[in-house]
């Protein structure tokens, strides 16, 4: 985990976009792991363009508590208005965590994002859209298959929010999906952590990666066969 408090300090402070197509970074741990080998710094020195990282581990889409909300634990207000080029993001496992495989599962992810493509996450993406910002959301990829964890028991219900999450994306063109599972192989425990959960280095560089690809797609740009970082911003 990150240290928490300046960092986070500097961001609640910092609102504005470093420079040219700015791109900003929110959601929980699987957007936070590996630091300055994550998925947002992947994603700047591939497209190379500047990435504003606000994600935090342990945070949660809407977390109840205000003070943690301060500090960064609430994805939702990771988020600040600013000449964003596109808003890069996770969430939901720690809200669904606690309630997965009881009879509250399905109530806590329809809050999230229900069948009708209501609630917290759709909530949010609608705020940023209209603000301008293109947005890229990150769908949760399967547990590793060489040991169940505590998020193993929600994978059904991360499956069902992926699907709607790309009916979001499909309805409007300012909105990707990107299913991570599509890069990172269960069976490959070298894409995780030792924990299983995380994604490893070399996990989060291939999801960093196929994030700027499915970017540049929307953009109507290619990605260099070298994968060296492009040119120009």
């Amino acid at each position: 985990m990150r240290a928490l408090l300046l960092p986070l300090l500097l961001a609640a402070c910092s609102t504005a976009p470093v420079g040219n197509r700015a791109i900003l970074a929110i959601g929980d741990s699987v957007m936070a792991w590996n630091g300055a080998a994550g998925i947002p710094e992947v994603l700047s020195a591939t497209l190379n363009r500047p990435v504003q990282d606000r994600a935090q581990s342990l945070a949660q889409v809407t977390n109840p508590n205000g003070l943690a909300g301060t500090l960064g634990f609430d994805i939702t207000r990771q988020y600040a208005p600013g000449d964003w080029d596109w808003v890069v993001m996770t969430g939901g496992g720690n809200d669904l965590r606690p309630d997965c495989a009881t009879p509250q599962a399905a109530a806590t992810r329809d809050g999230l994002i229900g069948p009708d493509l209501a609630g917290d996450i759709p909530a949010l993406i609608a705020r940023i859209r209209a603000d301008g910002a293109r947005i890229a959301f990150v769908g949760y990829y399967d547990g590793a298959e060489a040991s169940p964890t505590g998020f193993t028991p929600c994978q059904p219900e991360f499956d069902i929010m992926n699907a709607r999450l790309a009916q979001v994306a499909a309805r409007d063109p300012g909105v990707v999906f990107l299913d991570a599972g599509v890069v990172i192989d269960a069976s490959d425990p070298g894409l995780y952590a030792p924990d299983l959960v995380h994604p490893s280095p070399e996990g989060s560089a291939r999801i960093g990666r196929a994030l700027a690809q499915a970017i540049l797609s929307a953009e109507g740009l290619d990605l260099p066969v070298t994968g060296t970082p492009i040119s120009g911003s």
